[in-house]
C-alpha cells in the first residue's frame, strides 16, 4: 500500500492539470483512485457512499463499515480556499449531529483533518493538515495510511493517531501559554538559584560580587524591561507567548535580515520576508523570484547542510519551507488564493499591502 500510495502521490505532484481540476474530476482523479489505494471499496457505495444525506443536506462521501458512518469527507475544487467559515462549520455540524469521530475537508491538494466531536470552534477541532504538493510524498503516504486507511478505521487505530496528535498540540499550546507566565514568575519572584547565578557570573566578568539584596534591586529596576507581555490567542481567545519572529527590512533595493538567526527557520520567520519580497515588486511577484531574493537574505543560514537537504523531488529543504509558510500567510489572509493571483505567482492582499 505504501508504495503504491508514494507513487500516486508523485504522480499528483508531477501532474501541471491538477490545479485547474473542477470538483468532477478532483473527485474522480485524486479523491477515488486515493481511496482504492487505502483499501475502501470504491465500487461499494454501502462502504463509500457519495452524496450521503444528512438531515435536507449532502455530504460528498461518507466511508461505511456495517453500515456506521466512520469518516464525512468534503470534497472542492483544486484551487478552492479551505479556509472558509461556512465550509468548515457546515462539515463539522454534519459530523457532530451524527456522531462521526473524523471528517475532512479537501480540495484534493490539502486535506484538513478535524474531530469533530471535540468541543471548541472548526479552528480548535482542526489537528492536522496534508499538502499534496509542498510536504515529502513519503510523510504524506504515511500519514494517510494512518488517518484513513480502512484498516485503521476498522482497527480503530485512526481515530487513536488523530487523538494522539491532537493532544501533542494541546499540549505545545498549553506550553506556549504558561511559558510567558513562568519567566514573568522567575523575574519578578527570584528564588535563591537565579541570585547566586546572576552573583557568579557577574564576579567571574568584574571579579567583584554582589550580595544577593544588590541583585534583587538589579531586578526589580529593570522588571519592566525584563517582563513579557502575552500576546492573545485567536484560537483560545487566552494569553499566548509567541514564539520568536524575524523581521525582513530593505537595504539598498535588497531583502535583509534584521535578527540574525541563530536556530532553525520556522514558516513563522519566513512569512515577513515573503511579505516585504512581494511589496518590493508592487504585491505580485513570481514564486521563483521570491525563492531567490529570500534566499539570499538568508544565504548563510540556507547554505548549511540540513536546509540543502532534498525532501521531495530532489527540491531542498529551505525551498519547501518557504512554500509552507506561504501557506500560512495564506491562512493569515495574506496571500490570495492560486486561482486569484495566477498559476506560479505570489500576491499580497489589500491586508498584507496595508
Amino acid at each position: 500500500m505504501l508504495d503504491q500510495l508514494t507513487k500516486f502521490v508523485d504522480s499528483l505532484k508531477s501532474n501541471p492539470r491538477v490545479p485547474s481540476y473542477g470538483e468532477a474530476e478532483t473527485k474522480q482523479a485524486i479523491i477515488i483512485p486515493l481511496l482504492h489505494i487505502l483499501g475502501w471499496d470504491t465500487y461499494n457505495t454501502d462502504e463509500v457512499a457519495p452524496e450521503f444525506s444528512v438531515g435536507n443536506r449532502r455530504v460528498d462521501y461518507s466511508l461505511r463499515l456495517n453500515a456506521s458512518n466512520e469518516v464525512f469527507i468534503e470534497v472542492k475544487k483544486t484551487a478552492e480556499d479551505l479556509d472558509k467559515d461556512d465550509y468548515q462549520e457546515q462539515l463539522l455540524d454534519y459530523s457532530f449531529r451524527l456522531g462521526v469521530d473524523l471528517a475532512i475537508l479537501t480540495n484534493g491538494i490539502t486535506w484538513c483533518f478535524y474531530l469533530p466531536t471535540r468541543k471548541g470552534d472548526w479552528k480548535t477541532r482542526k489537528f492536522y493538515t496534508v499538502d499534496m504538493i509542498q510536504q515529502a510524498t513519503k510523510d504524506i503516504a504515511s500519514k494517510l495510511i494512518d488517518l484513513i486507511s480502512k484498516n485503521s478505521v476498522q482497527s480503530g487505530e485512526a481515530v487513536q493517531h488523530a487523538e494522539f496528535i491532537y493532544e501533542g498540540r494541546l499540549r505545545t499550546q498549553r506550553i506556549q501559554e504558561t511559558l510567558s507566565q513562568a519567566w514573568n514568575k522567575i523575574i519578578f519572584e527570584p528564588d535563591a538559584l537565579l541570585i547566586d547565578l546572576i552573583s557568579d557570573t557577574t564576579e567571574r566578568i568584574c571579579g567583584f560580587k554582589p550580595d544577593s539584596e544588590e541583585v534583587k534591586i538589579f531586578l526589580r529596576t529593570y522588571q519592566d524591561r525584563l517582563s513579557v507581555s502575552p500576546a492573545i490567542s485567536e484560537e483560545t481567545g487566552r494569553q499566548v507567548k509567541p514564539p520568536a519572529k524575524v523581521s525582513a527590512a530593505r537595504r539598498d533595493g535588497k531583502i535583509s535580515a534584521e535578527v540574525p538567526l541563530n536556530r532553525r527557520v520556522t514558516e513563522n520567520d519566513l512569512i515577513p520576508y515573503i511579505v516585504e519580497v512581494l511589496r518590493k515588486h508592487g504585491g505580485r511577484a513570481q514564486k521563483a523570484d521570491v525563492d531567490r531574493e529570500i534566499y539570499q537574505a538568508l544565504r548563510e543560514t540556507f547554505e548549511q547542510p540540513w536546509y540543502q537537504d532534498s525532501v521531495a523531488r530532489g527540491i531542498p529543504r529551505w525551498k519547501h519551507f518557504i512554500a509552507w509558510a506561504k501557506e500560512a500567510a495564506k491562512r493569515d489572509g495574506l496571500i490570495k488564493s492560486p486561482a486569484d493571483s495566477g498559476r506560479g505567482y505570489w500576491e499580497l492582499t489589500s491586508k498584507a499591502m496595508r
